[in-house]
């Protein structure tokens, strides 16, 4: 979910003024609103999101997609594409995402040489003073931003309470790095917080894409492959991550040449990514191996910023089966994906008569029974309603002929009062406006008018 960044204030809303993008040439300032809670250095608002029952539950993962462009300068060392700074912070907790742009993250906002001794840009929010001297930036060189009073609120209810700010391993919040322990104020304010980041200064002349090449064949791909044997039934996160680096590097022409990029996806980004598939890692790496799961490898260009991500499909002939139990069953009435709440998922559907994989058994919903489609071997968190397949049995409360159209019966059979009849799916309105249920599990022509049930 991702909240509106205004927040209310207990006794006024103060505003203030600041840059929403920086361009080296510009030294004027656009507008922008911000409101704060009882602090005017509140940028993130996470009202709401806290646990106000449990400390440990309150982590905020903090990162963000701050840029810095050098300019472009001709022989001449004339400039022809002023410098450019811009981009958003943003803080996630318990499922809750808020952004803010870099003119509001901070009262004060600071961007220098790594050693603090020079600084190329400065904004304050107070004095509406800005500094722009960005168009002194070199390609290819590290910077420090620096963002000075920033802040975030929880709302009153989290008044007093310990909340752990998870910061990217670039940045610092307080000159600390990693998990940082903050202690929120009598209005649920984290308040007069210094975030710093290194800024890598892009060559935005370079427009060239990055892409990942197979070392084995020299292609180029897209979706990566790899097979490997489990030992002991076991695999090790670093032992598969080093190996893929092998096999596929991220590459970036310039200069007339493919330049090799560096893969930034680490053995923890790797653990995340099966934790979230249902693999549970060791505190070692080590993990009890699939017959098959994803590595997504990602890649980032020094040179101009620009990224790619590979996913690679593992194999393992001697992993554990992820396979699941799965029938193939025809679909007799259109059907539309459900989620595990029973609501439509995108408006796809299965035309009647064709065949589907799904689980052997049912799963109830809200009272209904559902197959789960089965894609790939995997359960896909999509149902279908068994009555599309199953059919529902009804009992006829009078003599019923069986129609191929509203005007032509399908045969000469009449169905007598009392018996039960199998029909899919819901209702068909024909050409007469009355409405007739499919019987017969075939793919007949065979129809009978619901109001004979």
């Amino acid at each position: 979910m991702k909240k509106n960044l205004r927040v209310v204030s207990a006794a006024a809303a103060l505003l203030a003024v600041a840059p929403v993008a920086v361009n080296a040439a510009d030294n004027t300032a656009t507008t922008a609103t911000n409101t704060a809670a009882a602090n005017n250095n509140v940028s993130l608002n996470l009202n709401g999101a806290g646990d106000t029952a449990n400390n440990t539950a309150n982590t905020v993962n903090v990162s963000s997609n701050f840029s810095l462009n050098a300019p472009v300068k001709d022989t001449n060392n004339n400039v022809t594409a002023n410098a450019t700074l811009g981009g958003e912070l943003t803080a996630t907790l318990n499922g809750t995402t808020v952004s803010s742009s870099l003119a509001d993250a901070a009262q004060d906002v600071t961007v220098s040489s790594t050693d603090g001794k020079t600084n190329f840009y400065s904004y304050n929010k107070d004095t509406k003073k800005l500094e722009n001297k960005l168009n002194d930036v070199v390609a290819g060189t590290d910077y420090k931003l620096t963002l000075t009073n920033m802040g975030f609120s929880f709302g009153s209810s989290m008044k007093n309470k310990t909340i752990t700010v998870k910061v990217a391993k670039d940045a610092t919040l307080n000159g600390k790095t990693g998990d940082v322990q903050v202690t929120l104020n009598q209005y649920g304010n984290a308040i007069g917080l210094t975030y710093t980041q290194t800024l890598h200064a892009y060559n935005q002349s370079v427009t060239n894409a990055v892409y990942f090449i197979n070392v084995n064949s020299g292609t180029t791909e897209t979706k990566g492959t790899w097979m490997t044997l489990a030992n002991n039934g076991k695999l090790n996160v670093s032992s598969v991550l080093d190996s893929l680096t092998k096999q596929y590097n991220a590459v970036q022409y310039s200069n007339n040449a493919f330049n090799k990029i560096g893969i930034t996806t680490s053995a923890a980004d790797v653990t995340s990514e099966l934790k979230k598939a249902g693999v549970d890692v060791d505190a070692s790496g080590n993990f009890t191996a699939p017959d098959t799961f994803t590595v997504t490898l990602n890649a980032k260009s020094d040179v101009n910023g620009k990224t790619a991500s590979l996913p690679v499909v593992v194999t393992v002939p001697n992993g554990k089966s992820t396979v699941v139990p799965s029938v193939s069953k025809t679909v007799m009435h259109n059907a539309y994906f459900y989620d595990k709440d029973a609501k439509r998922v995108g408006t796809d559907k299965l035309t009647r008569y064709n065949s589907v994989t799904v689980s052997p058994k049912t799963t109830t919903i809200n009272g209904k029974a559902y197959y789960e489609v089965v894609e790939n071997g995997k359960l896909s968190g999509k149902f279908i309603n068994a009555d599309n397949i199953d059919g529902t049995k009804r009992t006829l409360k009078h003599n019923a002929y069986v129609y191929k159209t509203s005007k032509k019966r399908a045969n000469k059979v009449t169905l007598k009062k009392g018996t039960e009849v199998t029909t899919y799916g819901g209702t068909y309105t024909f050409k007469n406006g009355k409405q007739y249920y499919k019987i017969g599990n075939n793919t007949d022509k065979t129809y009978v008018k619901a109001s004979n049930f």
